[in-house]
């Protein structure tokens, strides 16, 4: 309908106002009492004005004014109060006084009435009078018709209370990586894993299919990251994203350092080494955040493992996660029989992190 049927039918009322000017001649100004004047050129030549200069303004506004999409409508949030544009704001006040059965009459009954109305003006004040002051049928029904739409637009605005939208994601901004809880530093080595350079630009540059994810103005839930993971075109209609094929735990870390991803911070993060990364995944996957805290995440069972490196050495660490008991007979840290690479990922990992 907005593409075909709207604009044709726009199109046959143009054509079919043309030929009635053009019949009937140009009303002429209310001082002027002489006769009609003709549609061309004159009126012509001001048509074709006021055109131009409407079009250089909306042209002038679409390349200058910017003005940005909000995030995508959350069904989830309920704290949202939805609103349409103002000029629809006279219809949604109509409805408002008309509730329950009476629903009927505020969408179709009362607004396909006043617009009846209208466009039945010309045919009921037929009087042979071209001075707009001696209209006073047609003059004063559309005079009400402003009067009423004006007046329910302003107890729209009036009446609409704030909107309390769910707060923006708040970003934490770690300076580098060593700020990084080992989830979302888990989440790195999982995006260079699964390759999303190459749909994605971290910072400004090339363009690239997907959007750059360090300068995007709208920041995404975890939740909507992971279903977006899962299923790119559900989240976004005609999004060409291939499923990330990765478990929940996986997308649930991706979705952290994506979360934390900042432009200030971008530098630091591209310049994680991969052996460090990859001991974030090692300490995920064996959960050692069970016991142990990180940059004040995870539990407090065991002690925090920040500043590590200053109370103990390489070995010590290894052989503490290999055979705790030979150091506590108390302790009641399990073993990790873990390969030669994820100890030693995961021991520099350790003596890596920050007091």
């Amino acid at each position: 309908m907005h593409v075909l049927l709207l604009p044709s039918i726009t199109g046959l009322l143009i054509a079919i106002h043309i030929s009635l000017v053009r019949k009937h001649g140009v009303a002429p100004a209310p001082q002027d009492q002489g006769a009609t004047k003709k549609f061309y050129p004159g009126q012509v030549f001001k048509d074709t004005v006021a055109v131009f200069v409407a079009f250089a303004v909306l042209f002038v506004t679409a390349a200058l004014v910017e003005v940005p999409l909000e995030r995508l409508a959350d069904p989830t949030d309920t704290a949202y109060i939805p609103r349409p544009d103002w000029y629809f704001l006279f219809l949604f006040q109509i409805l408002k006084y008309c509730e329950g059965a009476f629903e009927t009459l505020g969408t179709v009954v009362l607004p396909g009435a006043g617009v009846a109305t209208l466009l039945l003006v010309p045919f009921i004040d037929r009087k042979a009078v071209r001075r707009w002051t001696q209209r006073t049928v047609a003059f004063g029904v559309v005079g009400m018709a402003a009067f009423g739409w004006t007046a329910l637009t302003v107890a729209a605005i009036v009446t609409t209370p704030p909107s309390k939208r769910a707060p923006e994601i708040a970003v934490d901004e770690p300076a580098d990586w060593r700020q990084l809880s080992p989830e979302a530093l888990a989440g790195l080595f999982y995006y260079r894993k699964e390759q999303c350079s190459t749909c994605h630009n971290l910072a400004p540059g090339p363009k690239k299919i997907g959007p750059d994810l360090a300068t995007a103005s709208i920041r995404r839930t975890p939740a909507w990251m992971l279903a977006h993971f899962k299923n790119a075109p559900g989240q976004v209609p005609g999004s060409v994203m291939p499923q990330v094929h990765l478990e929940d735990a996986q997308l649930v870390s991706l979705a952290a350092f994506l979360q934390v991803l900042t432009a200030k911070n971008l530098a630091e993060m591209e310049s994680t080494p991969e052996d460090m990364a990859f001991g974030a995944v090692v300490y995920q996957e064996n959960r050692c955040g069970v016991c142990h805290q990180v940059n004040g995440v995870g539990m407090t069972v065991g002690p925090p493992l920040n500043g590590l490196a200053q109370r103990q050495k390489p070995g010590w660490v290894e052989e503490q996660i290999r055979t705790p008991n030979k150091h506590s007979t108390e302790t009641v840290m399990p073993g990790y029989d873990l390969s030669a690479a994820e100890m030693r990922a995961l021991t520099a990992y350790l003596l890596s992190l920050p007091d």
